[in-house]
């Protein structure tokens, strides 16, 4: 960038450097499709810029495995990186250089004057050299949003084991009013799971129809297997129960 602003303040310099002077052929610097572009150029004419395949160890021969820091190896590249097509660029540079042998020329009776173009010349072959050797860049592939997350697996619910619902058998058997068994079934029916088979085993424990009901409804929030319910219908004898029992099973669950 230094190289560039420089060779365009040179420019603006121009109309006030010495008149007079010969033409220059315009230089073929940076012009792949120009005839004469090395590698069939003439190394060491003006604006030849330095191949970027030379021979190793001469000057600004750029080492691609070299030592920053040694003679002719590319500066480090600082600030912030862009993307630029290379030919459009190169065919900047070569116009500029063009304009500076020009200037070059027309400036010879001033020494001071045409060393500074020189130099700048010089500075913007650096940049050609840069961007000829820089590496292609690379395109980013679009970045996918993440698959949606799906919802946490609900926990398997059992039903109440074997072993516990013998137990629960017998606590409720071991009280001796119908109230104090429903409450012990009311406990056991707010952590457990039954199945209709399970839930028949703890009617058959009460004597009176209104009992077995009261019983079904403290179980039915957490019967597995409603769709099997029917089963339930020969705990009870009148027909006035089973049309409770039918409103009991019918009832949705939360």
């Amino acid at each position: 960038m230094k190289a560039v602003l420089i060779a365009v303040a040179t420019l603006l310099a121009v109309p006030a450097l010495a008149q007079g002077g010969s033409d220059v052929q315009p230089s073929t610097f940076g012009r792949p499709s120009n005839p004469g572009y090395p590698p069939n150029g003439n190394p060491g004419t003006t604006g030849y810029p330095p191949p970027p395949n030379g021979n190793p160890g001469t000057t600004g021969y750029p080492p691609p495995n070299g030592n920053p820091g040694t003679p002719g190896y590319p500066p480090a590249v600082q600030g912030t990186p862009v993307v630029v097509d290379r030919e459009t660029l190169m065919q900047q540079l070569a116009n500029i250089n063009d304009k500076l042998a020009q200037a070059s020329v027309r400036a010879k009776k001033d020494k001071q004057q045409q060393k500074q173009i020189e130099d700048a010349r010089t500075e913007l072959k650096d940049v050609a050299r840069l961007v000829t050797n820089a590496p292609l860049a690379q395109q980013q592939q679009p970045q996918r949003p993440p698959p949606p997350q799906s919802p946490p697996p609900q926990p398997q619910v059992q039903p109440i084991t074997e072993a516990m619902l013998r137990q629960l058998v017998t606590a409720v058997r071991n009280e001796p009013f119908a109230d104090d068994q429903l409450n012990v079934l009311a406990d056991a029916s707010s952590s457990q799971y039954f199945l209709v088979s399970q839930t028949q085993q703890l009617l058959s424990i009460f004597s009176f129809s209104k009992d077995r009901l009261k019983a079904v409804r403290l179980v039915r929030p957490h019967l597995l297997d409603p769709e099997n319910g029917f089963k339930l219908y020969e705990s009870f004898e009148y027909s006035k129960d089973k049309e409770e029992l039918k409103r009991i099973l019918a009832t949705q669950t939360p």
